[in-house]
């Protein structure tokens, strides 16, 4: 009782008193105070949620599974990348169907311009060591201020040139006399991609592989392959992708004018994957029949069929910024 007789008294004096409009102004204030500590906590938590990058179906990563896609990295950024490969589930549980098998290639790639890209590598498989450039030279060189970047009409094209260099032993390479020339092998891609929708993008890449050291005179060094690839998009964080390449050309003009042989394997390289998009990383996995991670040799090398026997797990980690 004394409580609330107190307060009444109080609140009268407050209605006399010169100081009610300060305490009412003090009042509206806090209030204001209260909005915009509430606002501030709605936009942080906003902040704080995954907002997907702007980008368009092939400017997720600069790589498919192991193929390059047609665009490049926009001027001064960077992209750094790892790739696993195991052996196949049919090691069997002994070997952890084939995780104990294990090659790993790592990379960096950087945008001269926003048309051309250079990147190096180094692969544990054959160690290999490798560089490349790509020039697009079609299509817009940015992402489209659109609604994610994706141009429906607009064909997506670039040149792709890399050479490798297989640093083992000499002894592993080839008996003597031995050449210098004989680790090299070079590999030139026209890609040309396309987005159907806004979901789902594909991609043809016919490609010249050049080997300087074959095992017989009447072998070709020349190799035509042909491939394609394709990105679904199933949500701003998650795509589904396949890739497929394999030499298509049985015979190949040599520089002496004579038609040399081509090696075709039986089955072509596939593979299949599932990527994942954070704010900053892309995590991509995959199955496919082939180990090596260099276009060199998974193009044209005899990679065995695509049977879950035969099968291995991949993945590959990218980093932009």
């Amino acid at each position: 009782m004394r409580k609330y007789i107190l307060v009444s008294i109080l609140g009268g004096w407050m209605m006399q008193s010169p100081l009610q409009a300060e305490v009412v102004e003090t009042f509206s204030d806090s209030v204001t105070v209260r909005d915009a500590v509430t606002q501030t906590i709605n936009i942080t938590q906003i902040q704080t949620k995954y907002i997907p990058p702007a980008l368009s179906l092939e400017r997720k990563s600069l790589r498919i599974i192991n193929m390059q896609g047609a665009v490049g990295l926009p001027k001064g950024e960077w992209e750094m990348f790892i790739q696993h490969r195991f052996g196949t589930f049919g090691t069997g549980a002994y070997n952890w169907y084939g995780l104990d098998q294990s090659y790993m290639r790592i990379g960096l790639d950087a945008g001269l311009s926003e048309r051309l890209t250079v990147g190096v590598s180094r692969s544990s498989m054959n160690k290999i060591a490798d560089g490349y450039f790509k020039y697009q030279f079609k299509g817009k060189a940015t992402a489209s201020p659109k609604k994610d970047g994706d141009s429906k009409s607009e064909v997506t094209a670039a040149w792709y040139s890399n050479v490798s260099i297989n640093t083992q032993a000499r002894a592993s390479i080839s008996p003597e006399p031995f050449y210098y020339s004989n680790r090299l092998r070079f590999v030139n891609t026209i890609i040309i991609s396309k987005n159907i929708n806004d979901r789902l993008l594909i991609a043809l890449t016919p490609s010249l592989v050049h080997v300087n050291l074959v095992d017989l005179a009447n072998e070709s060094n020349d190799i035509a392959v042909m491939g394609a690839y394709g990105r679904m998009k199933l949500s701003d964080r998650y795509a589904v992708t396949a890739e497929i390449q394999k030499p298509f050309l049985s015979k190949m003009p040599s520089p002496s004018g004579a038609s040399k042989s081509v090696n075709i394997p039986t089955d072509p390289y596939m593979a299949l994957g599932f990527e994942i998009y954070t704010a900053k990383h892309v995590f991509q996995l995959s199955v496919s029949n082939a180990q090596s991670m260099n276009e060199s040799y998974y193009m044209t090398q005899n990679n065995g069929s695509f049977e879950p026997s035969n099968l291995r797990f991949g993945f590959n980690i990218v980093r932009r910024w």
